[in-house]
């Protein structure tokens, strides 16, 4: 008789590992050597058991237009004093406001200071602008107005819609700048080059550089590297409350401590940086993780260097990732504590990320094609739960993750993850034959597929598996011992698959979380 073993598989909290050893992923912390929508928190009942990742609905049944180049959270308050945390969204080259999931109607019209609307002779309305530049580089809040970078800089009400360009009341603002952001009530502008510009304190509209070494609030310029060298342009400006803020380039990184005139700037990183001003989020915590030539990465606002999101899990996709044919956007999402790393490409359908702070896993996401998101923002919930990610997506249409959503609205979604790869045999002489299998999922769970991929070592059986994921996502998939399993216990089925390395490969459709698979093993002579 042949000895028999069982074997217990855990879900792989640790995420994709696209870079350790293939037989250390069968060793805890356990990692899994690709996955697709799925998750270590999942959404039935929002346990760390594992699971496919929430579903997509509608924020908004709003058509934007062709391109949504902007989606930014705004604090307002209205004519009666009530406060409000809006949502601004700028799609060929017009802004509409976003307020408790519905679109606010504007009135542009000129007034008298009676409120009756101002005529031409013919009787036509007289309009305020409304528009923008199509491509919107950059924008920023502050005092419940919205300040806009294309090619100039602007500001929008986002409670009468009126857009007015911004005129200096000293000096000149500065052109070719391509983003902006506000720190400390002054608006930093940058981008063209290795030097930032910031207004006076408190005065958006003063740019006048003066010499006067007393005055503390002026506006002022300063350059990105040591002195007498020229660096780099400058590629972020990411604020910290009003405490410091990091100055990044493609390859480098800088902190301002206070404020600009009579703070101090020291460096972070010589290598890492920020690729582009939208590839970074950060957490209430005031941990800021960004996207770098070399992958993902992680600093705080303490002068400490970067340190990456995970030295063995980080993919080689997101090493030098092409700013000008991908759209990158990041968000922080409260609920599951992790970042969204969003990389669009100009034509077809791009992988995403979603990054667990808690266990620095990182998990692929895959949308459909009108689904892929072309900017994103955080706002505060609807329904007083912890604050929302709201995509811009390629269809126009805003749209948010929920964890009772079965599908991406409508669009069904599929998901997988790769359990192993397993040592069925006792050492790498000897074969085996995996008999038996079980699962066990969570109760409400929708079907899923399970199949058994085989191999002579670690690496052929998750080639096999990976290329047969790449399959079923193309519409076919090869011929693999397989069954299916629904919520609860299932029976016991028998693969008979044989080999001395497997891979456990779940797939489904539906809304679904682990729970356990057990495999009983007959060792069998040696291999052959």
């Amino acid at each position: 008789m042949p000895r028999v073993v069982s074997k217990q598989l855990a879900f792989p909290m640790a995420g994709v590992s696209r870079r350790g050893e293939y037989r250390e992923m069968a060793t805890p912390p356990y990692a899994t050597p690709w996955a697709l929508n799925v998750r270590g928190e999942s959404p039935i009942e929002r346990r760390k058991r594992g699971g496919s990742r929430p579903g997509l609905v509608k924020y908004l049944a709003q058509d934007f237009g062709t391109t949504i180049s902007a989606v930014i959270s705004v604090t307002s308050v209205d004519s009666d004093q009530a406060r409000h945390q809006d949502l601004v969204v700028v799609a060929d080259g017009v802004c509409y406001s976003v307020r408790s999931g519905a679109l606010l109607t504007l009135d542009t019209a000129w007034q008298t200071a009676a409120g009756e609307a101002i005529q031409t002779a013919s009787g036509d309305a007289i309009e305020w602008d409304s528009t923008v530049s199509a491509t919107v580089n950059s924008a920023v809040e502050r005092g419940g107005m919205l300040y806009l970078v294309d090619s100039g800089l602007k500001s929008w009400n986002p409670t009468t819609g009126i857009v007015a360009t911004v005129v200096a009341t000293d000096g000149a603002i500065p052109t070719g700048c391509k983003y902006a952001c506000l720190y400390r009530d002054r608006l930093f502008l940058y981008g063209e080059d290795h030097v930032w510009y910031c207004s006076r304190q408190g005065d958006l509209t003063d740019w006048g550089l003066s010499r006067d070494m007393g005055d503390v609030g002026r506006a002022i310029a300063g350059q990105i590297d040591r002195a007498g060298r020229i660096g780099e342009p400058i590629t972020a400006m990411i604020p910290n409350n009003d405490q410091s803020m990091l100055i990044s380039t493609k390859n480098g990184m800088w902190l301002l401590r206070g404020d600009p005139t009579d703070g101090s700037i020291s460096l972070v990183s010589e290598e890492i940086g920020a690729i582009t001003n939208t590839a970074w989020a950060r957490a209430p915590n005031g941990l800021v993780a960004f996207l770098s030539n070399d992958g993902v990465y992680v600093v705080g606002g303490d002068g400490s260097p970067p340190v990456k999101w995970s030295t063995d899990r980080v993919p080689d996709e997101l090493r030098a990732v092409n700013t000008s044919t991908n759209t990158i956007s990041m968000a922080y999402e409260a609920k599951s504590n992790g970042f969204h790393l969003f990389v669009t490409p100009s034509t077809g359908v791009g992988t995403h990320w979603f990054m667990d702070a808690d266990k620095k896993a990182i998990w692929p996401v895959m949308f459909a094609d009108e689904h892929q998101p072309l900017a994103a923002a955080r706002i505060a919930s609807l329904t007083g739960d912890l604050s929302d990610v709201v995509l811009g997506c390629k269809d126009g249409i805003l749209r948010k993750f929920d964890d009772l959503a079965e599908d991406d609205d409508g669009i069904s979604i599929q998901s997988h993850v790769l359990l192993g790869p397993i040592k069925l045999s006792s050492n790498e002489m000897e074969d085996a034959v995996l008999s038996e299998i079980h699962g066990v999922l969570a109760d409400n769970s929708g079907t899923v597929t399970w199949r058994v991929v085989t191999g002579k070592s670690a690496e052929e059986a998750t080639d096999a598996a990976v290329d047969g994921i790449d399959a079923v996502i193309a519409g076919s998939v090869g011929t693999y011992p397989k069954g299916d399993w629904k919520d609860n216990r299932n029976l016991v089925e028998y693969p008979r698959a044989r080999g001395p390395w497997a891979i456990i490969w779940l797939a489904s459709k539906a809304r679904w979380a682990y729970d356990s698979v057990t495999l009983r093993i007959n060792q069998l002579g040696r291999l052959r």
